[in-house]
């Protein structure tokens, strides 16, 4: 592969992701990590790194980007929790693992509602719509 100014690099087959940590502040513009029932949006082009254990308890989760969920470096026993009402992926993705790259820690997904929620045309409440 060519890097301009820079000349041929070799990649020995490795893919390169430039991602946004969840826990810097400069991911959400220098203020607070998104708190609860706060909905968020991952925009094309954005790839967000959930570095942190827990999310607060989100309300809506649309991701055109991406989500990468991490697994603990060295710890198969790690928990991580991600908390949410509402995710749309609308042409993004959510990777929590690949095939080459499985996860090796544990993850929980809750998605929180009740039967009297707002619903989000064709998906419902409380899901994960694709």
């Amino acid at each position: 592969m060519y890097v301009k100014g820079k000349g041929y690099v070799a990649l020995n087959d490795l893919l390169f992701t430039y991602a946004n940590y969840w826990s810097h502040d400069t991911t959400w513009g220098m203020e607070f990590a998104p708190m609860e029932m706060e909905s968020i949006h991952i925009p094309t082009g954005l790839n967000l790194y959930m570095d942190i254990d827990k999310t607060p308890e989100l309300n809506l989760l649309i991701i055109e980007g991406q989500l990468i969920i991490a697994p603990h470096p060295t710890d198969k026993t790690h928990q991580r929790t991600f908390d949410a009402h509402y995710m749309l992926v609308s042409g993004g993705s959510v990777e929590v693992g690949t095939e080459k790259h499985p996860y090796t820690s544990r993850v929980t997904m809750t998605m929180y509602g009740k039967i009297a929620d707002p619903y989000l045309p064709l998906f419902g409440n409380k899901c994960i719509g694709l």
